[in-house]
């Protein structure tokens, strides 16, 4: 199964040649797309099924996830090929929902919806909203590199985690096998009431 999450790593540099010859191109359609796959979303969250953002699309939106600290979210989609990557952050293929047993991973590009990765702090919250409803909070612990075939990321792993990944270094221009991991721990729905946001949990 770590061949799988790794192959799914991997697809964060894939993508046709037409997404890696002009970055200008690929960050003006990231965030253009946002503004549909966010109508696509909130539609999930209202109760329709399977609502692609635009026709030919073969994806549909999984989640939202958001950094406060940061001041960044972004909507997440349903599998990581070379083209979903293009438009948003996405739900690996293999992985678990946030919230539930195991490890959910998802990756985007480094220098697009993940940008803001390197910025993440041991100890800040990860918000994520599934198309269900549920809100769940989630804590980071510090980041790791790691080759994309080595990642050590096990989707069967005890608890209820979730890793993020992106390509790295964040200033190459080119694709590497290295990626940047930061992994985190779901907050009880009571700890995150009570104010304390589980910090025995901060790795």
């Amino acid at each position: 199964m770590e061949k799988a999450i790794a192959a799914g790593i991997a697809a964060i540099a894939a993508g046709g040649f037409f997404l890696i010859a002009d970055g200008l191109y690929i960050k003006a359609k990231a965030e253009l797309s946002q503004v549909l796959l966010e109508r696509s979303f909130a539609a999930e969250l209202a109760g329709a099924e399977n609502v692609r953002p635009w026709p030919w699309a073969d994806f549909v939106t999984e989640a939202e996830i958001s950094a406060p600290r940061l001041k960044r979210s972004a909507v997440v989609l349903s599998g990581a090929s070379g083209e979903t990557l293009a438009f948003g952050p996405a739900l690996l293929s293999g992985t678990p929902r946030p919230g539930e047993e195991g490890t959910a991973v998802i990756a985007a590009h480094r220098d697009t919806h993940f940008a803001w990765l390197k910025d993440v702090k041991a100890g800040d919250r990860i918000e994520v909203l599934r198309r269900d409803g549920k809100r769940l909070t989630f804590i980071a612990g510090n980041a790791r590199i790691a080759r994309w075939d080595e990642s050590g990321i096990d989707p069967h792993a005890f608890g209820h985690n979730l890793a993020l990944s992106t390509c790295w270094p964040f200033d190459a221009k080119e694709r590497g096998p290295l990626r940047y991991i930061v992994e985190a721990s779901l907050v009880p729905d009571s700890e995150v009431a009570a104010g304390t946001l589980g910090s025995t949990r901060i790795n």
